[in-house]
């Protein structure tokens, strides 16, 4: 029976490097095949306020794409208290984290920027 394997999964369990090989690149166009979720969407068109600029309301979009349904919900619900002034949520989910605490940071620059005060009780 043929080995099916790919060489790079045989030579990783191998531990074999080769360091005359050199890495490429692969660049895969997935953001097609991944649309945000239409109900976080939605949210966002009726909420955005008008303060909030065309990339960052872009990048927010995008933020929804390859979560599932509830996953996207909580990031579009924490971004929403984000520029509301509500607060700001944590999800212990580190790559989200990550992900919320950069376009939060975006968001509370562009409501300064604009003169809006956001102050957030503790």
């Amino acid at each position: 029976m043929k080995n099916r394997k790919p060489k790079a999964f045989q030579a990783a369990k191998g531990g074999k490097i080769r360091k005359d090989r050199k890495m490429k690149i692969f660049y895969s166009e997935l953001n097609r095949g991944y649309e945000p979720d239409s109900f976080c969407l939605s949210l966002f068109n009726m909420t955005v306020p008008d303060w909030i600029p065309e990339n960052l309301r872009a990048d927010m979009v995008d933020a929804l794409r390859g979560h599932d349904e509830d996953m996207a919900l909580e990031i579009a619900d924490n971004l929403i208290d984000c520029w509301t002034g509500l607060g700001l949520h944590v999800t212990g989910i580190g790559h989200i984290d990550d992900l919320l605490g950069r376009l939060y940071m975006r968001i509370l620059s562009c409501a300064h920027r604009s003169g809006i005060k956001l102050v957030y009780d503790e």
